[in-house]
């Protein structure tokens, strides 16, 4: 028998009353079900980090980055790259170039919009070189370190054996202020260097400082009314937005989240011995910031110091500190600066 359809007035209002909770839920279904696929992709995304921190040791891989790659380089930065060659054979080494940090980001961050449009996006080439070197550390590991650096002691050297299996991270102190007062190329009362880091890949802190860099360089295009690519930073906004003020922040945030603790830099000020705290062994000022005039920083020739810094850039000069005059001074101070450098190096020659 077929059915016919009721002309009760009541029935009709309950039909569609019925059609429209049931299509509601429905929809909630749908909306629930693509909420828990985001979140399985989220979570498998930041796994494909961190089930490295279960395989042993660092891997073994120097970065170091150049506008021109390897055939550019000559006179003391090659000697530099063969020091960092010489005492770490067991090590792959790679210059990544402009194209590149292009490609390896396309390739190993593919699940990641955001820091492939920020990065690409990006056209100052310090704001680049300084995000590069947090991504190649995140996705792969094994140190990087600045072109004009001196690797001083072999890395397997670095963490003191009662420390080995415990450590994830290690950093080193760039500047200290002891409590007195700052210093102006400083932001912060200390901060840790940026020329050399040690990492496993998929590491926290290098997640936090990528997530900060992203945010502080869209918050400084809107600020300039104009794109990431049109970003035309100062020396402070370098410092800031991509630089070691933002990374001593992030490693900040990262051991204050394991400590469960405020934790700042009066917590390390002074050091004087490698100090691990939760995965993260900070080492004194002398380990990666020797021969410096401030912090109690030490002979770059002492048994403590494992890299020396040539400070041969040219980027502070390229981002002014405010204005013609300071541009100026600034230029002055970096001359000055190489010219003590490469003495020292001539000497130890």
């Amino acid at each position: 028998m077929a059915w016919v359809p009721s002309s009760d007035p009541r029935s009709s209002r309950l039909l569609l009353i019925y059609c429209f909770l049931s299509t509601l839920f429905c929809l909630r279904f749908i909306h629930l079900a693509n909420q828990n696929a985001q979140a399985c992709d989220e979570h498998i995304h930041h796994e494909v980090y961190n089930t490295s921190l279960n395989s042993p040791g660092f891997p073994r891989k120097i970065w170091q980055t150049s506008k021109t790659g390897a055939a550019g380089i000559e006179g003391d930065d090659r000697k530099a790259i063969q020091s960092w060659i010489k005492l770490n054979q067991k090590h792959r080494y790679e210059i990544v170039t402009q194209y590149s940090a292009e490609s390896y980001v396309r390739d190993k961050f593919n699940h990641r919009a955001d820091i492939q449009e920020t990065f690409l996006d990006l056209q100052d080439p310090i704001l680049r070189a300084d995000l590069i070197r947090y991504l190649v550390l995140l996705g792969d590991g094994g140190v990087y370190s600045d072109i004009d650096t001196m690797c001083l002691m072999p890395m397997e050297d670095w963490v003191p054996s009662i420390y080995k299996d415990k450590v994830n991270l290690v950093i080193g102190i760039e500047y200290d202020s002891l409590g007195h007062d700052r210093w102006l190329d400083w932001s912060l009362d200390l901060q840790f260097a940026t020329w050399a880091i040690l990492a496993r890949p998929g590491h926290l802190v290098m997640e936090i400082t990528i997530d900060r860099v992203i945010q502080k360089l869209r918050r400084l295009a809107r600020k300039q009314e104009t794109t990431i690519s049109g970003i035309k930073p100062t020396f402070r906004d370098v410092l800031d937005s991509t630089g070691p003020a933002l990374f001593t922040e992030a490693v900040f945030e990262s051991l204050s989240f394991a400590t469960g603790s405020n934790f700042t830099w009066q917590n390390v000020s002074g050091l004087t011995t490698a100090r691990l705290i939760s995965d993260v062994l900070i080492l004194p000022i002398n380990a990666f910031g020797s021969g410096q005039a401030h912090s109690n920083s030490g002979s770059p020739d002492s048994d403590t110091a494992l890299v020396h810094h040539l400070f041969k850039g040219s980027w502070k000069v390229e981002h002014p500190l405010n204005g013609e005059k300071e541009a100026e001074e600034r230029v002055e101070k970096a001359e000055e600066q190489a010219n003590i450098q490469n003495e020292e190096q001539d000497t130890v020659s």
